[in-house]
């Protein structure tokens, strides 16, 4: 079969460009092994937060221009990560989750280990919090867990966010609401993840006519006078942020859902919304597919053997690599060599095996193994065996000359070669709609 554009990878860098490739015309699909990390993420966008001295970067679009020129946002450029993350705002605004930000300025998103992380785009069931004036607004905060549920400790968060600047004075109210309360049919609450309590939650409570009233009138009776209730992550996926606002309303509180251990809701909710969106534009998902190889002429890509069918290849004129870093296997490594695994296309490491990680690994410090990643020139062609391959395009995590984590810019880089790879190949197809 055919194709104008094949995405290898359905994460955020993948759903990205397939979803902007799509709009434009280009009939386009989506080989995807599995769930994405966006399973594991936030469900907030992060451009730039950190320095390399571990500072907190405010206005992360003015301080990229610093950043060495192999580092992903260099050869996008600045315009170009602006306009990418005002179409993905747009995208997923139609999608139905509107998304905010604080124009240049970075804000910051609590963990649920209550540190406070610096993002740029949040989902409206998060409070936006200042990253270095303080909190004088708060005066008291309420952390209220379901009982039972084990991957959200209110102690735990408490202690985290007595050691930010701003909290060390805040009075902490930390309290359970019962299953029975909730109504909750479960054997055993602390065998539930967010995933299987979120469904227990639809069937059981939201169900109820006055569903809705029971939880309002129960967050209302721990969280007393707080000035910010904080909540684990677990009411739904889909209409997550919608349910919030439903609550604030009903209790006049100012809530705050927080994402927990994995599966994070708020992640699983911008991935469906993505994969919605990319579908509505036509785009074709192939779910539980891995690509295992690929044929190459003349430095073109030209064909893809997939695990469900090694015996059909799919074509396409342009391929787009967004498979990952070492979490979800786009890149792998031995005692000896660092790979990837897909294609074998030229991986960047730059130093000696024994110069990969510091002597001391959990340290704090950056590792020179979190840098490495496929070498690309400047339109995010990569290489193979020294020869660039002109119609594949790298993006997300793949990419060498960054550390997503370190640097607090996983979600800025994925969106913005997402989109950057897209217009290049939109660029180059006769029938493609420029419509940005």
């Amino acid at each position: 079969m055919k194709y104008d554009v094949i995405v290898i990878g359905g994460g955020l860098a993948g759903l990205t460009g397939a979803i902007r490739c799509a709009e434009a015309g280009l009939k386009t699909v989506v080989v995807s092994a599995g769930e994405s990390a966006l399973a594991f993420a936030s469900g907030a966008i992060d451009v730039f937060g950190i320095e390399k001295d571990n500072a907190l970067v405010e206005f992360p679009f003015a301080a990229i221009r610093h950043l060495p020129s192999m580092h992903p946002y260099q050869k996008v450029g600045t315009g170009s990560l602006q306009q990418a993350l005002t179409f993905f705002t747009g995208q997923m605004a139609a999608a139905g989750i509107p998304l905010n930000n604080h124009g240049q300025q970075n804000h910051g998103r609590l963990t649920a280990l209550g540190a406070i992380r610096p993002a740029w785009l949040s989902q409206e069931g998060t409070v936006s919090l200042p990253l270095r004036t303080s909190t004088e607004d708060l005066r008291r905060v309420a952390i209220i867990n379901i009982a039972g549920f084990r991957d959200f400790q209110p102690a735990l968060m408490a202690a985290g966010m007595q050691q930010q600047p701003g909290f060390c004075e805040v009075e902490f109210i930390l309290a359970d609401i019962k299953t029975e309360t909730l109504n909750i049919n479960t054997r055993n609450a602390y065998e539930l993840r967010s995933l299987e309590l979120s469904r227990t939650l639809k069937r059981d409570l939201f169900s109820q006519p006055n569903g809705m009233n029971i939880l309002s009138s129960a967050l209302q009776k721990a969280a007393g006078n707080a000035d910010l209730v904080v909540i684990p992550s677990v009411l739904a996926v889909e209409g997550g942020n919608d349910l919030i606002r439903q609550l604030e309303t009903l209790t006049g509180l100012r809530i705050c859902e927080v994402a927990t251990l994995p599966p994070s809701l708020p992640g699983m909710r911008m991935a469906s919304a993505l994969k919605q969106r990319f579908r509505q534009l036509g785009g074709m998902f192939l779910e539980g597919d891995q690509v295992l190889s690929g044929c190459f002429e003349e430095h073109q890509l030209r064909s893809l053997k997939t695990r469900l069918n090694p015996d059909m290849p799919i074509s396409a004129s342009h391929y787009i690599l967004a498979t990952g870093s070492f979490f979800s296997q786009g890149l792998a490594s031995d005692r000896h060599h660092m790979t990837e695994p897909v294609f074998g296309l030229d991986v960047e490491t730059s130093q000696s095996r024994d110069q990969w990680s510091d002597s001391r690994f959990m340290d704090g410090n950056q590792h020179n193994f979190s840098h490495f990643g496929i070498n690309t020139n400047e339109q995010l062609n990569p290489y193979r065996n020294g020869q660039k391959i002109n119609n594949l395009y790298c993006a997300g995590a793949v990419l060498n000359g960054f550390n997503p984590v370190q640097e607090a810019s996983s979600g800025g880089v994925a969106i913005s070669t997402g989109w950057f790879a897209a217009n290049r190949i939109i660029a180059t197809m006769p029938q493609a709609e420029e419509t940005c």
